[in-house]
C-alpha cells in the first residue's frame, strides 16, 4: 500500500501545482537604479500568487547583461508562498561588482510543491513580456592632476554654445548692445538704433564655447580576449574615462568624448562641461560593445562633424594606453585596487 502512495504522490502533488502556476504574475524592480561599484543593490520580486499552494516555493533566476560584451551574471532566489497571501515580495539584493549599465531581467522560473518532491518551469509567457530593468554601476572617480593651458581656456572654436560672461568675435551671434567704447571697430556700430537714441551703439559679437580637448576612446580589441583579465580591465577603462573627465571639468575645461558605436555603426560625440554630463555620458557607454576592427576615429569624426578639431586630443585604448596628441601619455594597469595611485601619478596638460 505505501508502495502506491509513493508512486500517486507525486502526480497528486503535479496535479495541485499546475492549475495555480497558472495564477502567478511576476515582476520585478530596482528601488536605486543607480549605484557605485561595489555596492549591494536591493532587488525586488513581486509574484502575485492567487491560489498556488500552502507551502509552496518558487525559484527565480535573474539574469544581468553584464557591460561591454562581458558574459551573462545568473543568480537564483527563492521564496516560499502561501495560499493566503495573495502577493509574495523577495527582497534580495545584487553585487554590483561591474561597471556600466547592467540590463537585469528574468530568466527562468521554477515552481515547487510544499514537500520539494516536484518542480515545474513555469512557461515565459507569465514574465517574458517584462522590460529589462537598467541599473547604472558608477566608477570610482579619482582625481587625475590636470593643468589647462591658457590657449585651451581662450580657445573659442566652433559651436552652438556661447559665453553668457563676455562677448567674443563671432558674428553670427550677438552678445549684447552697449555704448560706443574708443578702439571698437564700424561694422560693429548698430546704425539704426544709434539713429533711434542720438547715441552710438555698437552690437557686441558672441564668444563660442568650443571644446578645446578631443577625448577619443578606442574600443577595438582583439577576438578572442576574454576572461576575467580583461572584465578587470573592462571596469579600469570607464573608470580612467570618468575620472579624466570629471577632473577636466572640475578645471573648467570643457571637451568632447568621441566613441565609434558598432551597434549603430556611426561615430558619436557627447559635450561635457558639468558633473552631470559625465554621468549621462556613463549611462550612453555602459552597455556598449567591444569591436574587433580597427576604425580611424579622427577621420571618421572629421567626415560627420566638419569640425576644426580641438587644440588637444587624448585618446584611450582598451589595452588602458592614454595618448595625448599621438604621444603615450601613460600605461594603465587593469588592477582597480592601484587605479587611482597611477592616475594620480602623472599631470596631464591640455
Amino acid at each position: 500500500m505505501l508502495f502506491y502512495v509513493e508512486l500517486a504522490l507525486p502526480f497528486f502533488l503535479m496535479l495541485t501545482l499546475l492549475p495555480a502556476m497558472r495564477s502567478l504574475r511576476l515582476t520585478m524592480e530596482l528601488p536605486i537604479p543607480v549605484v557605485e561599484q561595489g555596492q549591494k543593490v536591493p532587488v525586488l520580486l513581486r509574484v502575485r500568487n492567487g491560489s498556488f499552494p500552502i507551502g509552496g516555493r518558487i525559484a527565480v533566476q535573474v539574469k544581468g547583461t553584464l557591460p561591454m560584451g562581458q558574459k551573462t551574471e545568473k543568480t537564483w532566489f527563492y521564496s516560499h508562498l502561501t495560499g493566503s497571501k495573495k502577493e509574495a515580495v523577495i527582497k534580495t539584493e545584487y553585487h554590483a561588482r561591474c561597471v556600466g549599465n547592467i540590463h537585469m531581467e528574468i530568466g527562468k522560473v521554477w515552481c515547487y510543491d510544499f514537500l520539494g518532491l516536484v518542480a515545474v518551469p513555469l512557461s515565459a509567457k507569465y514574465w517574458k513580456a517584462l522590460k529589462p530593468e537598467t541599473m547604472l554601476v558608477l566608477p570610482r572617480i579619482c582625481e587625475v592632476p590636470v593643468m589647462v593651458s591658457r590657449q585651451s581656456r581662450d580657445f573659442a572654436g566652433e559651436s552652438e554654445d556661447y559665453s553668457k560672461e563676455r562677448g567674443g568675435d563671432d558674428p553670427s551671434e550677438v552678445f549684447k548692445i552697449r555704448d560706443y567704447q574708443p578702439g571698437d571697430k564700424l561694422r560693429s556700430i548698430h546704425w539704426k538704433l544709434t539713429a533711434k537714441t542720438d547715441e552710438m551703439m555698437v552690437r557686441e559679437q558672441s564668444l563660442p564655447l568650443g571644446c578645446p580637448v578631443d577625448f577619443y576612446l578606442d574600443l577595438y580589441q582583439p577576438a578572442g580576449h576574454h576572461g576575467r583579465k580583461h572584465e578587470t580591465k573592462r571596469d579600469s577603462y570607464l573608470q580612467i574615462i570618468a575620472s579624466i573627465s570629471h577632473s577636466l571639468v572640475l578645471e573648467g575645461c570643457r571637451h568632447h568624448v568621441i566613441w565609434f558605436d558598432s551597434q549603430r555603426n556611426d561615430i558619436c560625440r557627447y559635450r561635457i562641461e558639468k558633473e552631470e554630463n559625465i554621468y549621462e555620458m556613463l549611462f550612453r557607454l555602459g552597455q556598449l560593445p567591444v569591436y574587433h576592427s580597427r576604425k580611424e576615429l579622427t577621420e571618421l569624426y572629421r567626415q560627420k562633424y566638419h569640425e576644426m578639431p580641438g587644440i588637444t586630443t587624448l585618446e584611450l585604448d582598451t589595452e588602458l594606453v592614454l595618448k595625448l596628441n599621438g604621444e603615450t601619455q601613460a600605461r594603465y594597469s587593469g588592477d582597480v585596487s592601484d587605479i587611482e595611485r597611477q592616475l594620480g601619478a602623472k599631470k596631464l596638460v591640455v
